[in-house]
């Protein structure tokens, strides 16, 4: 009776779960301020472990894979593509394969084992979720400029001074990179306005810098965006600049996304490859806290294991 009562429940958490995820993930793209990790995270695990103890508690397969596929597409509530539906009916069709090889398992192990039989599916089911997933985010992104929040990307100063040895092989007017770290601004502008100063005229040399060195910092605070007294490191202006570049450059893009741009694809694949370890990372707990759930549950008793005499093929050597 117990498990009889528990089987809507499975199914309406698992309902509700789906939709949870959905809005969180439209909140967190479109909503300022939002939660772009934590929320999502914690909704993901939950909604893992509700189709896992769906596949052990709910006994008609056609009822789990019906409300497994309005769980899915609930997501064409918040953002309805022609391109997301079909990705969503791709995920739907792994998430079954995902619920067959586990009910499978249940079924046919030798020895009830819940973690093993989870595990058979696990691989499937996140797989499933993280293209749900890119895939709304997809259509929230390439929807419309202004719209959406855009990860903020940052150059490191390594990386900057890595690139800037590189090319600084290519163009040997840029060559001190491979030596200094610490060089300022001011010893870049004169280091790459050398040839131009009047070195042999002491009189004509002092006024010629600060000529020089003023027109430099002018031209540079333009470029990084804040005033320079020319002491800073030129490196992290370089980072700094090369971030702010970066940024304007995807802003740019969502704003022309109407126009084929293919910023909202790169930013998606970039979602996609940062979901892949992190999902499988949350996978693995989801998989583990369900088998402790339904261990507990099998010994109170709200589940029962029954045992079954059966006839296995074998070859005769």
């Amino acid at each position: 009776m117990r498990k009889k009562i528990l089987e809507p429940v499975m199914l309406g958490g698992l309902v509700l779960s789906a939709f949870l995820c959905w809005y969180i993930l439209s909140r967190a793209v479109t909503v300022p301020g939002s939660s772009v990790w934590g929320a999502p995270i914690t909704i993901f695990f939950i909604l893992l472990v509700f189709f896992f103890m769906c596949t052990v508690l709910v006994r008609k397969a056609a009822y789990l894979v019906t409300v497994l596929a309005a769980s899915l597409l609930l997501s064409l509530v918040f953002t309805a593509t022609l391109l997301h539906f079909a990705l969503l009916l791709l995920s739907i069709v792994i998430a079954y394969y995902a619920m067959r090889n586990i009910r499978e398992s249940l079924e046919f192990s030798l020895k009830l084992r819940f973690f093993n039989s989870f595990m058979t599916g696990r691989s499937y089911l996140v797989f499933a979720l993280i293209v749900a997933i890119t895939s709304q985010y997809y259509a929230l992104v390439g929807r419309g400029a202004g719209e959406v929040n855009l990860p903020t990307f940052e150059v490191s100063r390594d990386v900057a001074l890595s690139l800037g040895k590189i090319y600084g092989r290519i163009n040997p007017k840029y060559s001190f990179f491979s030596s200094a770290r610490e060089i300022t601004v001011d010893n870049f502008i004169l280091q790459n306005q050398k040839a131009d100063l009047p070195w042999q005229d002491p009189a004509r040399s002092a006024a010629a810098i600060n000529s020089v060195l003023e027109q430099g910092r002018k031209h540079l605070s333009g470029l990084s965006g804040k005033q320079l007294n020319g002491s800073e490191p030129v490196a992290d202006v370089f980072v700094e600049l090369v971030t702010r570049k970066i940024n304007d450059y995807f802003t740019v893009g969502i704003a022309q996304s109407g126009k084929s741009s293919p910023i909202p694809l790169f930013l998606t694949c970039v979602l996609f490859l940062t979901l892949l370890p992190i999902a499988t990372i949350v996978g693995y707990a989801g998989t583990l806290f369900s088998a402790l759930l339904c261990g507990a549950l099998l010994k109170k008793g709200i589940i029962k294991m029954k045992i079954k005499q059966v006839e296995a093929e074998s070859l005769l050597f």
